[in-house]
């Protein structure tokens, strides 16, 4: 009686942590990967760090998307691609993890490393880009102001 009680008890507390996002930082790459699958690109939201949506936000404000590039998502989590785990580093309230695309729709994916920055929020491991999002956008507000350069290049990509 009272293994059986541990066990359930055990079972419960893992079911928890892993519901409130507890779990293991390369979790959150199979939950973007449903999110993009589905095409629920508004729930991706809760996976990246406040900082992250904060500067995504920036981002489309001073570079709006185009339907096609909504539609494309991040091609790191599309339907078809897969991946291995190669390394998963936890410090602290960060990490990171390193996937090695075993499979992917777009072909030069194939066998491409990526690294992904996390770090946990409230308690959930969220994907950590924002350093990356205010680096571009400082490039683009530098484009914007060397004499059109950046509606230049719209232009040209239209």
């Amino acid at each position: 009686m009272k293994k059986g009680f541990v066990g359930i008890a055990a079972f419960v507390v893992a079911a928890g942590i892993t519901a409130c996002g507890g779990g293991r930082p390369s979790d959150v790459l199979e939950k973007m990967q449903a999110v993009y699958s589905s095409d629920r690109f508004e729930d991706a939201a809760q996976y990246y760090t406040k900082g992250t949506v904060e500067a995504m936000n920036e981002l489309n404000k001073i570079a709006p998307k185009s339907g096609k590039e909504e539609g494309l998502a991040d091609r790191k989590f599309m339907k078809d691609a897969k991946w291995t785990v190669v390394d998963e580093k936890i410090i602290g309230d960060t990490a990171e993890v390193k996937v090695k695309y075993t499979e992917h729709p777009v072909e030069n994916m194939k066998g491409f490393e990526y690294a992904f920055r996390m770090k946990k929020e409230d308690g959930r491991w969220k994907i950590d880009m924002e350093q990356e999002m205010k680096s571009a956008i400082s490039m683009i507000r530098q484009m914007n102001t060397a004499g059109g350069m950046m509606e230049k290049l719209r232009s040209f990509v239209k």
